[in-house]
């Protein structure tokens, strides 16, 4: 999945040379809070938060935008990873990050909240579904043995992730499956030799 589908188009800019004020009014009347900062020709030369601005009236209308945004701005571009966004996002404690095509120009804007809902349509959360955690060996055909097992109920899989486990040689795979009726796929899946994670073999 890439930034530029999930990306939102229609960007609320502001000049360098407008002030505070102005930028505050135009948060506020857009419902957003950040806002990329763009020259004449559309470039991104900085991002205003709304955490810049806290001044008095007095004071917001007679600064510049340009005295308080940040100039080394985290972005990404239109080849992207939804993937890569998330890290960005995460690894510099950011809730935006300006979009902007290969000259630099804003092409759009993903929020953390953009993101987050991008993820939780990736795994299928809110579809009818149910969730299986298994656990299988590290190395090449465990996957295909679980999926192959699934397949034989003739189940859809609605999503699939596969991280490390605890135990060296081992992966954990979290698989979201379009069936309310998951208790004959787990019983299959055991009776295959793998282990099921379940949250009652956890305690505190």
């Amino acid at each position: 999945m890439f930034v530029v589908r999930r990306m939102r188009k229609q960007v609320v800019t502001i000049n360098p040379s407008a002030s505070l004020f102005e930028a505050r009014e135009k948060m506020r009347g857009n419902d957003v809070h950040q806002l990329p900062v763009t020259g004449e020709d559309g470039r991104l030369v900085g991002i205003l938060s709304n955490r810049d601005i806290r001044q008095e009236d007095k004071l917001l209308k007679s600064t510049a935008v340009e005295k308080v945004m940040t100039r080394k701005v985290i972005a990404a571009t239109l080849t992207d990873t939804l993937e890569d966004a998330i890290v960005l996002l995460h690894d510099f404690r950011i809730n935006a990050l300006p979009v902007v095509d290969d000259q630099g120009k804003v092409a759009g804007i993903i929020t953390r909240t953009d993101a987050l809902k991008a993820f939780i349509e990736a795994l299928g959360v809110g579809e009818i579904s149910s969730r299986l955690e298994v656990v299988v060996p590290d190395r090449p055909g465990g996957l295909a043995a679980i999926v192959t097992i699934i397949k034989s109920f003739n189940v859809n899989i609605a999503s699939l992730v596969t991280t490390g486990h605890s135990e060296e040689g081992k992966r954990a795979i979290f698989i979201r499956v379009a069936t309310m009726n998951v208790l004959p796929l787990k019983q299959a899946i055991r009776e295959a030799g793998f282990e099921i994670l379940d949250p009652s073999c956890f305690h505190l």
